[in-house]
């Protein structure tokens, strides 16, 4: 399918009947990410994580977003939860240089672009990048920890 697609010819959000797993597939399209977002933000507050819900959702729209603009459609999203909860974003573009887009500082405040891999970990306890096995493919996962009881 063309990265420009719609959501009409692939976007879906299916939530699996057993409330732990959520699959999306979604276009270029950036109206596409409220039903992924709101569908993520959900399974979070489900899986115990209602106090980092709105964090999460934040992080899922900015790693969607990037995939919709650097990327290529189609944009997968899959989100689980169990012993904490992982979502993997993945899209067929042609990846990115982790080391140069993530950094430990704080993006500088006049510049126009690099806030939101900065953002995403700052609101997740972990991100790790995968480029896939040469087919293209960038997968980035975050994670959120249970706590303690």
């Amino acid at each position: 399918m063309q990265g420009d697609a719609g959501c009409a010819a692939y976007c879906r959000v299916n939530v699996i009947a057993d409330s732990h797993h959520i699959e999306a597939t979604i276009g270029a399209d950036p109206s596409e990410i409220a039903p992924v977002r709101a569908a993520v933000h959900d399974l979070a507050q489900r899986a115990g994580f209602g106090d980092r819900a709105d964090d999460l959702a934040l992080a899922i729209d900015e790693l969607i977003a990037n995939a919709q603009e650097h990327g290529a459609a189609p944009i997968h999203v899959v989100a689980d939860a169990g012993a904490g909860l992982h979502i993997k974003v993945s899209d067929s573009g042609g990846g990115f240089d982790w080391s140069e887009a993530v950094q430990e500082h704080p993006p500088r405040p006049h510049a126009r672009r690099g806030r939101g891999l900065w953002i995403v970990r700052q609101l997740v306890d972990r991100v790790t990048v995968d480029r896939g096995g040469g087919d293209g493919t960038t997968c980035v996962r975050i994670d959120l920890h249970q706590q303690a009881a």
